[in-house]
């Protein structure tokens, strides 16, 4: 008796394997909700719906882009995190380490499993077009000289991809970081509009969250963070040309699920997404819109992630924001 009860027992295990396996080898079954954790209009928001329509495709099923971009950025992590690991709620993630080092959020990249980096954009540095400073070193110049008499719009949380593009630089530029008025808002769109209506004296972001309000004549870019021009704003000068400094700063956005993801969803959506990074009808969508496109698998992805947490860390203090 006790040998047909321990057959039955394995046997109860393998159809319940199988039946994982099967159910995992299906996903998705229906419609996939991906949080962009910023509002609408920005790049996060943008490379999102792109890259949705190219996940329909490939997948079959419906995947819904949901903002959430509240308290800048942490709810829709927080969402992300939290999330039944099911492969129904996954997450375009964006430098996240900072919420954590300030005290705002519990969340870690322990919290979530890597997918794949799909995109990096320089950082530029917008300014209102009645602005005083005509140039990338004349901006520097004048926040050394009294670092707490401008404001630096954030966009989203102050420890943010742009913040800690721009913060980079002012520290290659000699500014005491600890002075420097940063102030946090809902997101680039929304800062370059607080900036143009006479809120901020500059927002770093990228260029395509800019994008309009250039085009509009009511702003303009002094400088891209990176080492050559993008071809879709071939009148915006680099660092390197503007200030001599050879850097390349900006974001990097890319798919997270929450931790705990079964392997077979989270290998049959990495295989989705590398074929996406290397279709030319994605990177001829992305390059139309001005996002850059960078490539990370999983295992290059978690790594990094790793990585750029412990780069964070060193930056925060000499914001005065540890």
């Amino acid at each position: 008796m006790k040998k047909i009860t321990k057959s039955l027992a394995l046997g109860v295990a393998a159809l319940s394997v199988a039946a994982s396996g099967a159910f995992a080898g299906e996903w998705p079954e229906r419609p996939v909700t991906i949080i962009a954790a910023a509002g609408a209009g920005g790049g996060t928001d943008g490379v999102a719906r792109i890259l949705a329509n190219h996940l329909k495709e490939r997948l079959g099923q419906q995947f819904n882009v949901v903002n959430q971009g509240q308290a800048g950025g942490v709810v829709g992590i927080t969402n992300m995190a939290n999330a039944e690991p099911d492969g129904y709620t996954i997450g375009l993630i964006y430098n996240f380490a900072h919420y954590k080092l300030l005290g705002q959020a519990d969340f870690d990249y322990k919290s979530f499993r890597p997918i794949a980096q799909v995109n990096f954009d320089p950082a530029a540095f917008q300014v209102a077009n009645g602005s005083d400073w005509q140039d990338m070193r004349q901006a520097l110049d004048a926040i050394k000289a009294d670092p707490g008499a401008y404001s630096i719009g954030c966009g989203g949380g102050c420890g943010g991809s742009w913040p800690i593009a721009v913060a980079t630089l002012l520290d290659q530029w000699k500014v005491d970081l600890s002075k420097v008025n940063m102030v946090p808002g809902k997101g680039a769109a929304a800062a370059m509009q607080d900036m143009v209506a006479g809120g901020f004296d500059a927002v770093p972001c990228s260029l395509p969250e800019a994008e309009a309000l250039i085009d509009a004549g009511e702003a303009r870019s002094l400088a891209v963070f990176k080492p050559e021009r993008l071809a879709k704003y071939p009148d915006v000068p680099t660092l390197k040309e503007a200030t001599g400094l050879d850097l390349e700063l900006g974001a990097w956005r890319g798919i997270v699920a929450p931790a705990g993801l079964p392997d077979e969803i989270a290998t049959k959506l990495e295989a989705a997404l590398d074929e996406i990074a290397h279709d030319p009808k994605w990177i001829e969508e992305m390059n139309s819109r001005g996002f850059g496109i960078r490539w990370r698998n999983s295992a290059e992805f978690t790594a990094f992630v790793k990585q750029h947490t412990d780069e964070v860390a060193a930056v925060l203090p000499a914001l005065g924001l540890n």
